[in-house]
């Protein structure tokens, strides 16, 4: 048996097999006493067929379990022997089998991890800035009042309406001489309705009329009536303000707490939590940033088209639970738009994998099982079994173990890295205020 491994180009590398025909021969011979055993002919008993019957009517099958008896072992024995890490799953470019005098040839096609020119120098000299940012009384505070307003009620009112107020209208919207009608119930101020329509809202009472006009501008919100001239006339059915509940022992037993104290005090806690959270994930992106910009690292084709797969399909059930309808959107149109977001993720993954090849790091059978109670406790109602069975049947085992490791590397560069801690300025607060 002779297999010869040589690089095409980047990542690609191809396997020449060629065995040895008494080798082939004797393959032949079991595969087909095999076949034999079941084999329908008609004029022969089960097992009693002539070989050369065999050949001739199961010659496809015999093709397909000589290459599995060939290719796969021969060709994990030279790859593991030529030291390459094999990330795709190799394919049958070309088969040349000559039944009459026992030839295989075959080529066989895959991707390898690609070399990574890193090294520990490279990691060991950068320097990020961690935005720490102290959760105040005032944070807490729109947490709770966010909640009160999530437990809202509107009732109606005899008053003029105002930002904050549901309002419930008949309207006529003639746009470019076309006529619509309709009814709509919105709150003001939230921007569900134009703006120009809830400006003009903005003080009617029930039972009020109101006419506006005005050319609407460029902009997806305004949908079909974009770039045209718009009047709509409404009359205002019910005006309902908002009514929050009160702090009381009811509304604090629905979070767990009996006590205002303990309520603000468990927001807290998730508000620093989500706090360290982001801190971790922000030095983590500068770290990753300033490592790309220092490597170049080759993305294989079998990856990237892995990662859109998944991503396109991430992006589509997101859609999907927004409301849209996913069938009018071309799976081709979602492909191309995660793909540069594919192609980075792809990158980061490869480099943090050699990050943990230089520290050395590896994955304990104990690091594997923290996982799997985390995937129980989400989704398993604990049940560690049913859970590490779930990932077993979808042989996902050795991708848990890449993300852990690959964790692994980000945990110890943050440990390695030169990182200062800045306080979060209110400056700063206020414009990402104003972006929201």
């Amino acid at each position: 048996m002779a297999c010869t491994i040589a690089k095409r180009e980047g990542v690609v590398y191809e396997a020449k097999i060629v065995a040895e025909p008494e080798a082939v021969k004797k393959e032949v011979e079991n595969i087909c006493k095999e076949i034999r055993k079941n084999a329908k002919i008609p004029g022969f008993r089960p097992g009693k067929a002539p070989v050369s019957i065999i050949k001739k009517q199961y010659k496809d099958l015999i093709e397909e379990n000589l290459v599995r008896a060939i290719v796969p072992d021969e060709l994990d024995k030279n790859i593991k022997a030529s030291d390459l890490s094999i990330i795709s799953e190799p394919y049958i470019e070309s088969l040349k089998f000559d039944e009459n005098n026992n030839n295989f040839e075959c080529v066989v096609v895959f991707e390898v991890k690609p070399e990574i020119e890193l090294k520990s120098e490279d990691y060991k000299g950068i320097k990020v800035e961690k935005i720490v940012r102290t959760i105040s009384g005032e944070d807490v505070d729109k947490v709770v009042e966010s909640l009160l307003n999530r437990e809202a009620k509107f009732e109606e009112v005899e008053k003029s309406a105002g930002k904050g107020d549901l309002v419930e209208l008949d309207y006529i919207a003639i746009i470019d001489g076309e006529e619509r009608k309709g009814e709509v119930t919105a709150v003001l101020g939230e921007n569900q309705l134009w703006p120009e329509v809830d400006e003009a809202i903005i003080g009617k009472v029930k039972g009020e009329e109101g006419e506006v006009t005005f050319e609407a501008s460029e902009d997806a919100k305004y949908g079909d009536a974009a770039g045209k001239e718009v009047t709509l006339k409404f009359k205002v059915l019910a005006v309902k303000e908002r009514k929050l509940p009160e702090l009381n022992e009811d509304f604090l037993e629905k979070f767990g707490a009996k006590t205002v104290e303990e309520f603000k005090a468990k927001i807290r806690e998730d508000l620093e939590k989500a706090e360290s959270d982001r801190q971790q994930e922000e030095v983590e992106d500068k770290i990753v940033e300033q490592l790309l910009e220092k490597v170049e690292i080759p993305v294989p084709s079998s990856l990237l088209k892995m990662e859109i797969q998944a991503q396109a399909e991430n992006q589509m059930m997101r859609l999907a639970q927004f409301g849209v309808d996913v069938k009018q959107i071309s799976p081709q149109t979602v492909a191309e738009m995660v793909r540069p977001t594919a192609e980075k993720t792809v990158k980061v993954k490869l480099l943090l994998e050699k990050v943990a090849e230089l520290e050395g790091l590896e994955v304990a059978d104990e690091d594997i099982e923290k996982e799997v109670e985390k995937l129980a406790n989400m989704a398993f109602n604990g049940d560690t079994v049913l859970a590490r069975q779930s990932l077993e049947e979808r042989n996902l085992l050795p991708m848990v173990k890449q993300d852990v490791l690959r964790q692994k590397a980000l945990d110890k560069l943050i440990e390695i890295v030169d990182i200062e801690e800045v306080e979060f300025k209110e400056e700063e607060k206020k414009e990402e205020e104003e972006d929201k």
